[in-house]
């Protein structure tokens, strides 16, 4: 899942370079609009000169009226000279009303797709911080992993610990077990015989010490057999009823509060994973309208330069006729 996670990061990574190449070109294609707009100001003003010109000669036609009493050939050369540029004043001053439309449409056309890129970046942006919060999370997440590894493992440690102590214990206590068996037999042996020297011998005083000796021998083997017993038996009560029960219940708990964890974690990166999926599928439409607006932009510049090319062929001529 994490590396799913690492996978996905870099893909959006990889999707911000492609807005910003995008950004990059978007701006070079303002530029050169911008310049485009310079060039049509300076076509256009120069066919409001010509223009100009034309109003001085349309001007100048009352006049003629006194001239042409006295100069009859002037006359006629300023009317063949105004007849000449009327068509193509008009034609410019229809180019220059369509060029101040198209440089409206251009300008509005500019204002959205500065307002989209301003979207894009912010979008932009808030998918590199939900990336960083997500990395952030991501980290969190395996640091987690890694402690609860940890007390798994020193859990297990301690529960095998245990098991060897009490499997040692468990030995032990047969041992002892087999020990106070014998010394049972052996005490009972030592009875019989007493009996037997009784019924065989006269009493005798070394004999009657060494039945009183025995008998003081037996008896301390018994207290010693009980006392031993004893410690067994509250060793047995201590370890079954303090240590193990209480190490397997505060494991039991731990192995139950891990489990719980690894829940929460796997939860955690299934609602991770969702998120990334999210922001990889709105990145994904974020670039499609952006690609769109691009290809709508492109096409109107070249509609737009191809239109000023037309405009310039047409202005050379009079230009030259000018001169």
């Amino acid at each position: 899942q994490c590396d799913k996670i690492k996978q996905e990061r870099d893909e959006a990574v990889k999707k911000l370079e492609e807005f910003q190449k995008i950004s990059h070109m978007v701006l070079e294609e303002v530029n050169c609009i911008q310049n485009h707009l310079e060039i049509e100001k300076t076509c256009r003003e120069s066919a409001e000169a010509l223009a100009s010109k034309v109003r001085r000669f349309r001007c100048f036609i009352p006049n003629c009226t006194f001239i042409a009493m006295t100069f009859p050939l002037l006359l006629f050369f300023r009317i063949k000279y105004i007849l000449h540029f009327l068509p193509q004043t008009v034609e410019l001053r229809d180019q220059i009303v369509s060029v101040h439309e198209e440089k409206k449409t251009l300008a509005i056309e500019l204002e959205n797709l500065r307002c989209k890129l301003v979207e894009v970046i912010e979008e932009v942006n808030k998918l590199k911080e939900e990336k960083a919060v997500l990395t952030t999370e991501v980290d969190k997440q395996q640091k987690l992993l890694e402690k609860c590894n940890r007390v798994s493992v020193l859990a297990v440690e301690e529960y095998e610990e245990l098991h060897v102590n009490f499997e040692l214990e468990k030995n032990l206590r047969k041992k002892a077990e087999s020990f106070a068996q014998e010394m049972f037999i052996e005490q009972n042996k030592m009875k019989r015989q007493s009996q037997l020297l009784l019924q065989n011998s006269a009493p005798d005083q070394q004999l009657l010490k060494a039945l009183d000796d025995n008998a003081k021998l037996t008896h301390t083997l018994e207290e010693e057999r009980l006392q031993h017993q004893q410690k067994i038996k509250e060793l047995e009560e201590q370890l079954e009823n303090q240590a193990l029960h209480k190490e397997i219940n505060r494991l039991k708990q731990q192995l139950e509060l891990l489990e719980e964890d690894k829940k929460e974690l796997e939860l955690k990166c299934q609602h991770s994973e969702e998120k990334a999926r999210d922001l990889k599928h709105s990145g994904q439409n974020d670039n499609v309208q952006f690609h769109f607006s691009q290809r709508s932009l492109m096409s109107m510049i070249r509609k737009r330069s191809h239109s000023n090319t037309n405009v310039s062929k047409k202005e050379k001529p009079p230009q030259q006729e000018s001169g």
